[in-house]
């Protein structure tokens, strides 16, 4: 089982997650690393469709999620890794059950926003930077809720 590192803790991840995406690049959170699947068709075709929502450039880079059900969840974060362009959009696709995203910043109330079966969810920079976000335990979801995140990475494993 994967477990990430919160606050010097030990913890099991709550969800299953896969990557794909250009050759040599990998994605480092919570003590983790993971490296990139070569993208496989669907994948492509997703991804063209992810790109039409960047200004500049292309994304290289898909995470998937698989939330189980809704005791599957992702903790409170910000997107800041290093192997991520901090300038770039964000952008994700739902499938299957609805689940709730929570956008949260102090002083301000917090935004929940339903991520529905085929909807689309761009963050553009600056929201990653002020907000954090999560995708919480909802006990009454009894299906499977998958997110394809797109997003501009900037690792390369040297050769």
């Amino acid at each position: 089982m994967t477990t990430v590192v919160v606050f010097n803790k030990r913890y099991p991840v709550p969800r299953k997650f896969s990557a794909y995406g250009d050759k040599n690049l990998t994605y480092t959170f919570s003590g983790n690393t993971l490296p990139t699947k070569p993208l496989i068709p669907i994948l492509v075709r997703i991804l063209k469709e992810a790109n039409k929502f960047l200004k500049d450039g292309l994304f290289n880079y898909i995470l998937i999620d698989r939330y189980k059900d809704g005791q599957d969840k992702i903790g409170s974060h910000r997107d800041n890794e290093t192997d991520m362009d901090l300038n770039s959009s964000i952008v994700t696709f739902s499938f299957g059950a609805e689940r709730t995203l929570i956008f949260k910043r102090s002083n301000f109330n917090s935004v929940k926003i339903p991520l529905k079966n085929g909807s689309v969810l761009a963050m553009n920079p600056p929201i990653n930077e002020f907000w954090y976000h999560e995708i919480p335990r909802e006990k009454r979801i009894k299906d499977v809720h998958i997110s394809l995140t797109f997003r501009k990475n900037i690792s390369k494993i040297e050769l």
